[in-house]
């Protein structure tokens, strides 16, 4: 429930900035907050446990395809990508922490692996990618900077923080720091 209501207050600082743009790049962090509980609305959906809707990025493209709301989208693909990344490293991956598809089930212990981390990294990717068509270098800098104090805390109580922190935070780095070719 908490995810809906960062969404909405992510929402809400984008319909102000029109008024004061500054508040755009405000709505990152917020939906970024949203983005770390989303796909667990799987289970009050009725869809179960890390169903593939949810913990993917059908949730960032559905709003990444309207330029208004690319601040949403941004955050929340950085936040998905935390949940996600701290999915990568269940205390076992079978059962309950496996991602399944509806209408097929389990997509097994490799398909998860492989699901969770491909959803990951490319939400951070496209989070950074279109917190930089929103904002200036330096308050993406600024924006990621608060994401990353978010992340940390998420990961810190989350089952397989730690090592998610690591590969999401060298990933992170990797995203920002490439420099354009040509």
């Amino acid at each position: 429930m908490d995810a809906v209501l960062f969404l909405l207050a992510a929402a809400i600082l984008v319909a102000l900035g029109d008024r004061w743009p500054i508040l755009l790049p405000a709505a990152v962090p917020v939906a970024a907050l949203a983005g770390t509980t989303l796909p667990d609305l799987d289970m009050a959906l009725g869809l179960g446990h890390r169903s593939g809707l949810t913990h993917s990025m059908l949730p960032v493209i559905l709003l990444a395809s309207r330029p208004r709301w690319w601040p949403v989208a941004a955050g929340l693909a950085l936040g998905i990508g935390l949940h996600l990344s701290a999915d990568v490293f269940p205390n076992a991956m079978r059962g309950f922490a496996t991602v399944k598809v509806p209408g097929m089930g389990s997509i097994g212990r490799g398909g998860s692996w492989t699901w969770l981390a491909g959803n990951a990294l490319a939400a951070l990717a496209i989070g950074t990618l279109l917190l930089r068509r929103i904002a200036t270098v330096r308050m993406t800098a600024a924006v990621l900077a608060i994401v990353a104090v978010i992340g940390t805390a998420y990961l810190f109580v989350t089952d397989g923080g730690w090592p998610a922190l690591l590969v999401y935070g060298a990933t992170g780095w990797a995203v920002v720091r490439r420099r354009p070719t040509g």
